[in-house]
């Protein structure tokens, strides 16, 4: 993707953006009367898109945002940290009746977490808020978070990628829990039109109705993905692409939260995808930025990605010799 045609971006990242307040650790059960005391309680922006917009920023890549946030406190806040990690702002729409989507992120100690949502103006995002043209203006277009913006999934989504696919961009797709109850039907147009499909082993297995990684990466493939991954935590990824199939497994960190790693884990597969890696390395990226997430509080912050995240690279053969091709390549 480094030849060919001059975009305006590398990266189109589309989909949730909201406020946060990440409570850590969140007690199992909540004792003490009215009241409990935790370490701390944290303010920070998040969502898929805004988390795979951030860290590829961060990684070097011209990206923009397509969401939707009100013009409230929550609102500004998620621009303003946009603007400040050199994220195009200029594609998000604004609403002026429902406030900006936010979520209250319980991390329980070991690094697990839950999450109580307001669905806010991301409920109605949708066609009227969204500029299809600018799919053909970048290199890659990412869709962060399918399954929970009802207004936006199906006929959008489709729309976005069909664009896409007419100028020769290519398509990245991430789920989520289908909290609306679409099912399959939600992605069943869409995956002619999806280059890359990533989500995680839960949202894949339930879409699927199937069990094993195996299975489910030729199910979506079947019914048109050209290249597919399931993510397995700390497992790794279970990816099928021309000439492999298998397990690319993870790297070994401490885990604090597991909050946006799916979302670091696309930003690195994006990034590999971008240097015209092979796939298989993409993935082994893409492992080891999911593996600097869950070892920091939050799915993003404003530390080192590229030194930290070819540290982690370094625990492995496969992963020096790609360090050592990408310093190469700067």
């Amino acid at each position: 993707m480094k030849g060919g045609e001059e975009k305006k971006y590398d990266v189109l990242c589309v989909g949730l953006a909201l406020g946060n307040i990440v409570v850590h650790p969140f007690p199992e059960k909540f004792e003490g009367g009215d009241t409990m005391q935790v370490e701390e309680i944290t303010v920070m922006c998040g969502g898929d898109a805004f988390n795979q917009a951030t860290v590829l920023s961060a990684l070097g890549h011209k990206t923009a945002l397509i969401s939707k946030v009100a013009d409230d406190v929550t609102g500004n806040m998620v621009l303003d940290q946009m603007k400040a990690r050199g994220v195009d702002t200029s594609l998000v729409a604004l609403d002026k009746e429902i406030g900006t989507s936010s979520c209250i992120v319980m991390v329980y100690p070991g690094g697990q977490r839950r999450f109580c949502t307001f669905k806010g103006c991301l409920r109605n995002f949708g066609g009227k808020d969204i500029n299809f043209e600018a799919a053909k203006q970048a290199k890659i277009v990412s869709i962060g978070g399918l399954y929970s913006m009802p207004s936006f999934d199906r006929e959008a989504s489709i729309e976005l990628f069909r664009k896409a696919r007419e100028g020769k961009t290519a398509t990245v797709l991430d789920t989520k829990y289908d909290a609306f109850h679409i099912g399959l039907a939600g992605i069943k147009n869409l995956l002619e039109y999806t280059d890359y499909f990533f989500p995680s082993y839960e949202e894949a297995s339930y879409l699927s109705g199937l069990e094993k990684p195996e299975d489910i990466v030729h199910f979506f493939v079947d019914r048109g993905a050209l290249h597919v991954g399931v993510k397995l935590g700390g497992r790794g990824c279970y990816l099928l692409t021309q000439g492999f199939e298998g397990l690319i497994p993870s790297f070994k960190s401490p885990v604090l939260d597991t909050t946006g790693a799916g979302d670091n884990f696309m930003a690195g597969l994006i990034h590999g995808l971008l240097n015209d890696w092979k796939l298989t390395d993409s993935v082994l990226y893409a492992n080891a930025a999911g593996a600097r997430a869950v070892s920091r509080l939050g799915a993003t912050d404003e530390g080192e990605y590229i030194e930290t995240i070819n540290h982690i690279l370094m625990q492995t053969p496969e992963g020096e010799k790609l360090v050592k091709e990408a310093v190469k390549q700067q």
